[in-house]
């Protein structure tokens, strides 16, 4: 099937740039001439947990977490030390905008945008890690992607990457961007870009590094307006900016699972926890207290829980801000299938170890991360933000609030297409009647 216009939309998600950043982005070269004329949203409420796949997923479902089924960064495997993430399309449940686009003739390509593993997307390079013994990077990537058009990439590009290191790694997905837009042209392209996000973690949310990630985002959307105007009628481009979340600085970590180790509720063998009958999965700035499937209907033990860090949570060691319950977690779009949701205050996050109980982050080895994400996207000073600007977008509109999962309705619309079972809207208002 042929898609009956020539449109062409190009979603560039940049992690972890939130509306703090707008400000500065305004004073660059390439944003700045962006923003002179697009349509902008600067009050962008993330999903909960505020996490990069259930974010990014919900952009292109239009749904909560709990609806699409992306629920965290990584999946609960208890006896694994380092869990998988959710790679692969086949855990989103119902239609993306992508699958919409390709049924309706739309030429498809996506670059480390999450959870885009062995989906149908024609020109696809996912975010997939080699994470069994067996397996290497390149085994996992062809399996996973686009192989012919993977090893085209790595051969142009390939001596770019140093593992997830930045700026390589969107040095690497950049060059591949730019080559597939002139090369393939594709009417829907996904952009996924992690300097920021990587430099908050390693340098925290205000740092010289972070400024220099910004500024090498700029180049990069400079080159890439300037390959869309090589390749196609710029009045029938639309071009999206947006970010996924943003983070907070920390100094502390906490690690349930030692305590519910020290209380008997799970085992562990050498780095592996081996039996649980509770079990804590973090979320970063959150967590998840999970009780093993068998005793989901032990209501006793499910009050013993609860009730146990009810009692824990006015204790600053513990660094509790709020407890939710499962229920309530799922109003909030997070999975209704944890006993409680634990929120964590400005300051702490969560990790799944169970060496310590707590350890300030200075002296983290593993999961140092002097700023990070995950928390309620109502903390203060914790918005993120969208912007469009091209064919179908009113030019310099302004949108007061928006939610993150209103972004896959409102661009299925300029598409011509319709996600279903959304729970956003239809930002009419960026819109061109």
């Amino acid at each position: 099937m042929k898609k009956e216009t020539e449109h062409r939309v190009i979603i560039i998600s940049f992690d972890a740039v939130g509306k703090r950043d707008l400000a500065f982005l305004k004073t660059l070269p390439n944003f700045g001439k962006f923003m002179e004329h697009a349509a902008i949203c600067r009050n962008v409420s993330s999903v909960y947990p505020t996490l990069t796949y259930p974010a990014h997923t919900s952009i292109v479902t239009g749904k909560k977490p709990m609806h699409h089924g992306i629920v965290n960064n990584t999946q609960l495997q208890p006896n694994r030390p380092t869990p998988d993430w959710f790679w692969q399309r086949k855990y989103v449940k119902g239609t993306t905008l992508y699958d919409e686009a390709i049924k309706a003739g739309w030429k498809t390509a996506a670059l480390l945008w999450p959870v885009t593993a062995k989906s149908r997307i024609r020109y696809c390079i996912p975010e997939v890690l080699a994470n069994r013994p067996w397996q290497t990077q390149v085994s996992v990537m062809l399996t996973n992607s686009s192989p012919g058009y993977l090893m085209d990439m790595y051969k142009r590009f390939g001596h770019m990457v140093d593992g997830v290191r930045q700026p390589a790694l969107d040095n690497f997905t950049h060059a591949s961007a730019l080559y597939t837009i002139r090369k393939h042209n594709p009417d829907l392209m996904l952009i996924h870009l992690t300097d920021v996000d990587t430099n908050r973690h390693i340098y925290g949310v205000e740092h010289e590094k972070v400024v220099q990630a910004l500024i090498r985002h700029d180049k990069r959307l400079g080159e890439i307006m300037q390959a869309l105007e090589e390749t196609g009628d710029m009045s029938k481009t639309t071009v999206v900016l947006l970010g996924d979340h943003f983070q907070l600085d920390t100094h502390t970590i906490v690690y349930f699972n030692y305590m519910l180790k020290e209380k008997g509720y799970l085992s562990t063998k050498g780095d592996k926890i081996t039996d649980y009958k509770v079990i804590a999965k973090n979320c970063d700035g959150s967590c998840y207290i999970y009780v093993h499937p068998k005793y989901r209907e032990d209501e006793a033990l499910l009050s013993e829980v609860t009730q146990m860090f009810t009692t824990l949570s006015p204790d600053e060691i513990y660094g509790i801000e709020r407890i939710f319950s499962g229920k309530e977690a799922g109003k909030l779009g997070a999975d209704d299938n944890c006993v409680i949701m634990i929120e964590a205050k400005k300051g702490y996050y969560y990790l799944d170890e169970f060496e310590v109980l707590t350890r300030p982050v200075k002296e983290e080895k593993k999961h140092k991360m002097r700023a990070t994400h995950g928390y309620l996207p109502d903390k203060p000073d914790y918005k993120t933000f969208f912007m469009a600007t091209g064919y179908g977008i009113q030019e310099h509109a302004e949108v007061e609030a928006m939610q993150l999962y209103d972004e896959g309705p409102t661009l299925a619309k300029l598409m011509g297409l319709e996600l279903p079972d959304i729970d956003g809207r239809i930002v009419e208002e960026i819109l061109c009647n």
